[in-house]
Formats: structure tokens, sequence, C-alpha cells
């Protein structure tokens, strides 16, 4: 069955391209060298230093932006070793608190012991469970984000995009809801991919 591809608002086909040729073809990845220099200290003294690093960048034009099929994962693993280390304290703080309580002074009662006692550990632990939180947060993010991939990735994939008229649009029916032979902005077109992936509100 043969599938009219020409811009629904133009009507004409030299300038519509697929949106996952777009996306390729806009993203460059670059390998390569850098160098630096510095002052390091040594026991003579001050030495300058110079040195190389691999480096991975890439680069996208804001056209292969705008048609992302899902937005970009949030690492989280930097988050829960800051964690882990801000709750280092707050361990030292809980086995004080736990110290104080068993051997409580005299001029002080029990229960305004404890409530201090709990007040000041879950003060120095604060930091580290905020980051805990925002952690998990993101991790559920991505998670969604992963489970929708597939149903999004089949909607974006059957996309096209006229260069002439910057519209977006799907030449035939490829889901439920999914308006075919309809032109649309870049914006609205990414919207409904991510909204048939269930990420269209992250």
């Amino acid at each position: 069955m043969g599938y009219d591809f020409n811009c629904p608002t133009c009507q004409h086909d030299d300038q519509v391209q697929r949106v996952p040729a777009i996306r390729a073809s806009g993203t460059s990845t670059y390998y390569g060298s850098d160098y630096y220099s510095g002052v390091g200290i040594s026991t003579g003294g001050l030495i300058p230093v110079f040195g190389s690093t691999t480096v991975e960048r890439t680069h996208s034009t804001r056209l292969a932006q705008s048609l992302a099929p899902e937005p970009a994962q949030r690492a989280s693993g930097k988050l829960v070793g800051l964690g882990l280390l801000l709750s280092i304290p707050a361990l030292f703080a809980v086995l004080f608190s736990v110290l104080a309580v068993r051997a409580p002074d005299g001029d002080v009662g029990l229960p305004m012991l404890i409530f201090v006692a709990f007040g000041f550990s879950l003060t120095v632990a604060a930091p580290s469970l905020l980051l805990f939180t925002a952690a998990i947060r993101r991790t559920r993010r991505n998670n969604r984000i992963l489970r929708g991939r597939g149903a999004a990735r089949n909607v974006w994939s059957a996309g096209c995009y006229c260069h002439r008229c910057g519209c977006c649009f799907w030449p035939y029916p490829v889901a439920p809801g999914i308006p075919a032979r309809q032109p649309l902005s870049p914006n609205s077109f990414r919207w409904i991919v991510w909204n048939t992936g269930g990420y269209a509100k992250l």
C-alpha cells in the first residue's frame, strides 16, 4: 500500500525528511584529546604540570533536540554517593544521641532528652535524606521513560518533517489518537510522542 509523503501544508515531498534521519544527521559525537596545564605542588615546591585527556562531546542541532523521542535521563549515582558520604556524620549523630539517652543527665527529663536527640539526629541527617529522595525521584523518572520508550519510538519513527514549511506530520495512521496528515509544530509533535510513552509531563 502506498502512502502519501507529500507535506500536508505545501503538498510537495522534495523537502520532506523522516524524523529519525533528522535526529541522526543533526547529532554528532566528537572524540578527541584535550590538553591542560597548571601548577602542581611537590616536595620541591611548585612545578608546572602538563597533560592530556580523552574527551567525548555530543552536539545536536536545535531541530534534532526538538524532535527527541524521549527526555534525557538523569543520572542518580552521584547523588547516592554524596548522600552516603553525608550520612556518615548522621550515623555519628545517632550514636551520640543513643549514648546520651542511655546515660541521661539528672537535670533533664528523659522525654525531653529523647526529643532533643531525635531532632539533632534528624537535622544532621537531613542533607543525606534530601539527596536520597532526589535520587529516588530521578530513578523513578528514568524507569518511567524506559517503560514508555518502545511505544513512543514506534510513533516517533513514523513521523516526517518538511524543511520548507517547518512542520511535522505522520503520512499514515500509526496509532489510535495520533493525527495523520495534519501539520504540527515540532513541539506539538514531540508532545504527542512523549504522551504516547507516558512521560510528556515529566
